[in-house]
């Protein structure tokens, strides 16, 4: 269950609550200002895309979490392809296919 604090800090969950208001318990109303975020399906992003959340939005009156789809970064595409590129630039120096997949398996040193 995803919440929203007077403050508008988010995501907030139930263990912020009662760490804010010791005397709350489950079941009872929120506290003043805090509200329940309706959780909403994350969107499919495409090949060189992820998906993120954004600060939820009012929907007729109810708070619902909010997604957005971004393009992925420059660092995080490096990341992402990293052992490919680095698979590539081993075969660049010389190593065969069978070279570089023992050197993953870790039985050349």
């Amino acid at each position: 269950m995803l919440y929203i604090n007077s403050d508008n800090e988010y995501p907030r969950h139930i263990g912020d609550i009662h760490l804010e208001h010791k005397n709350y318990k489950d079941g009872d109303a929120l506290p003043t200002g805090w509200q329940k975020v309706k959780e909403s399906e994350r969107p499919t992003a495409g090949t060189d895309q992820v998906s993120v959340e954004d600060f939820p939005e009012n929907i007729d009156g109810v708070m619902t979490q909010k997604w957005k789809v971004r393009d992925l970064t420059e660092a995080e595409l490096e990341r992402r392809n990293a052992p490919a590129n680095a698979k590539a630039k081993l075969i660049q120096l010389g190593l065969t296919e069978a070279e570089v997949e023992a050197l993953v398996r870790g039985l050349v040193r």
